[in-house]
């Protein structure tokens, strides 16, 4: 490939990246922000080039939720940029990337109630709690629940009791520093989330049946993989973001296939409603 087919590439790319952070922009502008009008309508022109309307019909915490969402896309590839040669892992410190991710994860609960077959979630254990904002949103979803997150990412956890008491929550939440393989919890919980995603396939296999230990008799594991558009481009570029993270790339057939392996049964994915790129493989502890 040559310098100006190069340059060509880069341009093209360009739009996408500009088109994004334009949508992010609009999203964080709030009521009482002062935007010149001939920035606002040229952003607006993007927006609608892109084929993106209304954004103003969203309820506030949405934008806040999104426009985080994109913020964090932005610094997780500058991160990329930046650092290319790093080992994979979760080793993100920025307040935006870890915020943006807990504030995407918000929705999560949401998705899984409006599935039909959790409606009804007693006690709840967010493994990956982050910065707690699943565990949060959790909370919400099924009011009579209660919460447990763990994580062994302190820069995070930091965030997540912060999160949690600015939310009112204390009583109802639980933070906790803690690995899953080392889940000493018995019958407890009726739903367990496992993002599978941040975390490779041997440690996901060698951790479920502390996981089912903890799950109560019928409860479910929720294991979330990734369900990516067929286009080349977005799935490459999904994995990659996985791989580097140090999680599993999984599909539904493997996310089941560790469920079943572990001794679930009744394992199947649940019926899809949403357009955003995850799938959601449900197992119950016999």
């Amino acid at each position: 490939m040559s310098m100006q087919e190069m340059a060509a590439v880069i341009t093209r790319f360009q739009a996408a990246t500009d088109a994004l952070a334009a949508l992010g922009a609009r999203l964080g502008i709030g009521e009482g922000h002062a935007v010149p009008p001939e920035i606002l309508a040229a952003l607006d022109e993007v927006l609608a080039a892109s084929g993106v309307t209304n954004v103003d019909d969203l309820e506030p915490d949405q934008r806040a939720m999104m426009a985080g969402l994109v913020r964090t896309m932005f610094a997780q590839s500058a991160d990329l940029l930046g650092h290319p040669t790093r080992e994979a892992g979760w080793s993100y410190t920025d307040p935006v990337v870890l915020e943006g991710v807990g504030r995407g994860s918000m929705m999560m609960p949401t998705l899984l109630r409006g599935s039909g077959e959790l409606d009804s979630v007693s006690s709840f254990l967010d493994i990956g709690t982050g910065v707690g904002l699943l565990a949060v949103s959790a909370a919400r979803v099924w009011p009579e629940c209660t919460v447990v997150g763990i994580d062994v990412w302190k820069p995070s956890l930091d965030l997540a009791r912060r999160n949690v008491t600015a939310a009112g929550l204390d009583h109802r939440i639980e933070i906790r520093y803690q690995d899953m393989l080392d889940l000493d919890d018995t019958g407890r919980y009726d739903c367990v989330w496992v993002p599978s995603f941040f975390f490779g396939r041997e440690v996901l296999a060698k951790a479920l049946p502390k996981i089912i230990a903890a799950t109560t008799t019928g409860g479910h594991v929720v294991m979330a993989h990734y369900e990516p558009p067929p286009d080349p481009l977005p799935r490459a570029t999904m994995r990659l973001r996985t791989i580097r993270d140090g999680g599993s790339v999984l599909d539904a057939d493997g996310a089941a296939e560790l469920l079943r392996g572990a001794g679930c049964l009744d394992v199947h994915s649940l019926t899809r409603t949403w357009p955003i790129p995850f799938g959601f493989v449900t197992g119950q502890k016999a």
